[in-house]
């Protein structure tokens, strides 16, 4: 009987659980000796057999992930302690103060260097051509002048276009 249930429609499903539900409301009505008692499994059975159905269409519309894998919810923005520590380095390089540079130019290089291996071009030694000659000037030694927001701008701008 449950397989046979259960290879029905949706539709068909819902039609069987109503025409149960409303049989057994009649007899619950038509025996006078059932009363409250027959009106109380009548309105329990209706609303185990409507939850039910709702159940099941949810499951056949979309399988239940089951794992245990939660994702991280994204934080909103400016809240990053990353970022935040890079705002502060730049605006504090372009003072002139040796930290930060140091900091700025450690960022930069390890950018670089993730950037050229994703294509394949080698060292940072071989990567003059890819960079350009500033850039692999100013990532081949530890920083000694400061940093201007134009030649930052433009670091960037040749870091974010070797994808």
């Amino acid at each position: 009987m449950i397989r046979r249930l259960g290879a029905l429609a949706p539709s068909q499903l819902f039609l069987v659980v109503l025409a149960v539900t409303v049989v057994v409301g009649a007899l619950a009505v038509s025996v006078s000796a059932l009363g409250n008692v027959g009106m109380l499994l009548a309105s329990a059975a209706l609303v185990a057999a409507l939850a039910i159905v709702a159940q099941w269409l949810w499951q056949s519309r979309q399988s239940t992930d089951w794992d245990n894998t939660f994702t991280e919810a994204t934080a909103t923005r400016g809240v990053d302690a990353r970022i935040s520590r890079l705002a502060g380095d730049v605006r504090e390089a372009g003072s002139g103060a040796p930290v930060p540079s140091a900091r700025l130019h450690a960022t930069l290089s390890s950018l670089a260097a993730e950037r050229l291996r994703s294509r394949g071009d080698g060292t940072m030694t071989d990567a003059a051509a890819v960079l350009g000659r500033d850039l692999a000037a100013y990532l081949a030694a530890p920083p000694t002048t400061r940093l201007t927001a134009a030649q930052l701008a433009a670091f960037t701008t040749t870091l974010e276009e070797l994808s």
